[in-house]
């Protein structure tokens, strides 16, 4: 007589019918709100709330997975140190919030490591994610052609060096294409050459990202384009490597039409061109004075090396330094700056404590997507990309603990996390 088949606990009937179907649609939904950043933050934080009363209601089983302490201790990277900040945060309302908003990524990580694609989902899935990138894309493209996005908003004219694409998204819209790209080149991997019209969108991703006008979005395209050709390599396959090839000279070649085409971006090159030739002064004006950001955050660090000024506390020390330094204009004082260098940052509001737990945050991210690449666990090396771009320790943008920031990578961190670990537990 054969052992009766084990119930599955309520909590996971749900999400075991998820998995039956074709296509992961709530993936799909959820980076397509990403777009729609107030969408994005509204999900996460509903997540957040439906795991505490899940916890609750299970008396703790909700937490109960796979990999939850894995996902628990890459989060406590940017929290403990976080934490250990607060003895001398120079804004501790502000780092409290952030605080608070680290451990509702954890909360709604529950959610987000059980609604990782399946196998059987994953090719489809991402196929859509693409078509999500490829209509973010033709809405910027359509942005600078007609000077409308395609739900009318406005290109963005105030820039004394000429004007930038933001699509429908905002100021984002470059470095948020660059973050999701490993979606479209994973589906180029897998149906690449059942659909060769496919790699039209590639150079179609890489003009959109050179409308930006964004220079970090550009370099960190190439560095997803460079991450995702090493996970291809890494399968030692023919395809591996002409995959890898494609990839760089489809996003060089959409990177470097608009330059040719668009004058005002071949001119903000040849300003930084010509500033690492001349001046101080002219390199500050050519990096939008970014040198005098990462100057006065370093003093800052340096100040407050051991555990710093409290997360998003840099934004507000820094300004004194701003304010005596002859190279940063009057007039951008008006407005708080954070120190647009992912890894200062970090350094400046959690000091030295906050670095070393930084750096084993990436270890463990890059460990996660190339072990998972190496099982041949579908999905989670390219979440991991995602993770990895969103925290990337060059990131000249977006601060490292911003919504932006956060509400691409934690989701995208415990899909891999989950998708990893139910994999290894099941074999």
């Amino acid at each position: 007589m054969s052992p009766a088949p084990e119930i599955p606990p309520s909590t996971k009937r749900p999400f075991l019918s998820l998995r039956q179907t074709q296509t992961a649609w709530w993936v799909v939904l959820f980076f397509f709100l990403c777009g729609v950043l107030s969408a994005a933050q509204l999900v996460i934080w509903l997540a957040a709330l439906a795991s505490l009363a899940l916890i609750l209601w299970s008396r703790g089983e909700w937490v109960r997975l796979p990999g939850m302490r894995v996902y628990w201790g890459m989060l406590a990277c940017l929290l403990l140190p976080g934490l250990i900040s607060l003895v001398d945060a120079i804004n501790p309302d502000r780092a409290l919030s952030t605080i608070g908003r680290l451990c509702a990524y954890g909360l709604a990580g529950c959610l987000f490591m059980r609604l990782a694609p399946s196998a059987r989902q994953w090719p489809t899935t991402v196929l859509w994610l693409s078509g999500v990138l490829v209509l973010w894309s033709l809405d910027g493209i359509v942005q600078e052609w007609r000077g409308l996005s395609l739900s009318g908003y406005r290109v963005f004219t105030g820039l004394p060096e000429g004007h930038k694409v933001t699509g429908s998204m905002g100021l984002d819209y470059g470095p948020t294409l660059a973050v999701l790209s490993p979606f479209l080149f994973e589906a180029l991997r897998l149906h690449g050459r059942k659909l060769p019209w496919l790699w039209l969108a590639l150079p179609l991703l890489a003009v959109a990202v050179a409308l930006s006008a964004s220079r970090y979005s550009a370099l960190l395209l190439l560095v997803s384009a460079m991450l995702c050709g090493l996970v291809s390599i890494s399968h030692q396959s023919l395809n591996g490597y002409r995959n890898a090839l494609l990839l760089a000279l489809g996003c060089l070649i959409g990177l470097l039409i608009p330059i040719f085409v668009i004058p005002h971006l071949a001119d903000r090159l040849a300003i930084v061109w010509h500033g690492l030739s001349a001046s101080q002064e002219d390199l500050n004006v050519a990096l939008a004075f970014r040198p005098e950001l990462w100057k006065a955050s370093w003093l800052v660090f340096t100040d407050h090396w051991l555990n710093g000024v409290g997360i998003r506390g840099s934004a507000q020390a820094i300004q004194p330094i701003l304010a005596m330094s002859p190279g940063f204009p009057d007039s951008m004082l008006r407005q708080p700056w954070h120190p647009h260098l992912g890894v200062l940052e970090v350094a400046a509001d959690t000091g030295l404590i906050g670095v070393i737990a930084y750096l084993m945050l990436l270890a463990m991210m890059l460990r996660l997507m190339f072990r998972a690449s190496a099982k041949g666990i579908c999905g989670v090396p390219v979440f991991a990309a995602v993770a990895i771009l969103a925290l990337f320790p060059f990131s000249s943008t977006l601060s490292m603990y911003s919504f932006s920031t956060g509400s691409l990578a934690w989701p995208a961190l415990a899909m891999a996390a989950g998708g990893y670990f139910s994999s290894t537990a099941t074999t």
